[in-house]
């Protein structure tokens, strides 16, 4: 079984919804974030993937590393994911346009998550934490 490693983000707006993004040909919801770049650490992962995906620069912006987890792969056969997930506290609500491989970017409420195919790093470990208010500061 071949293993991807990635990071990802867990953005919030005030009003405490979730980003998330669906890549081109994929019916599945997923985090914004993608696969760590040789000689990349975590965060320097996120910022580029940020940036690449949503043209959103969270190098000066405060994250906070919320843990990892291991999960099969909804986009790739016999792939297992490690993500690294850091949660991003947005101060004002904003749009974002799906750039590179994303077809969409949308807002997720806790009263409509129900009504979109997620992947499974997001359904299994963020989408609890988030219900639960794990989140909350």
């Amino acid at each position: 079984m071949d293993k991807i490693v990635i990071c990802s983000a867990a953005l919030l707006n005030p009003e405490g919804d979730l980003l998330m993004v669906r890549k081109k040909g994929s019916s599945y919801f997923q985090l914004p974030g993608g696969k760590m770049g040789p000689g990349e650490n975590r965060e320097q992962t996120l910022v580029r993937e940020l940036k690449e995906e949503l043209q959103f620069d969270v190098s000066e912006i405060g994250t906070r590393f919320i843990g990892s987890h291991t999960t099969q792969a909804v986009n790739e056969l016999n792939t297992v994911v490690e993500g690294h997930i850091f949660l991003i506290n947005l101060t004002e609500r904003r749009p974002f346009a799906a750039y590179e491989e994303l077809e969409e970017v949308v807002w997720i409420s806790r009263h409509d998550w129900k009504s979109y195919r997620l992947a499974h790093l997001a359904s299994e470990f963020v989408i609890p934490k988030w219900l639960s208010g794990d989140f909350d500061e």
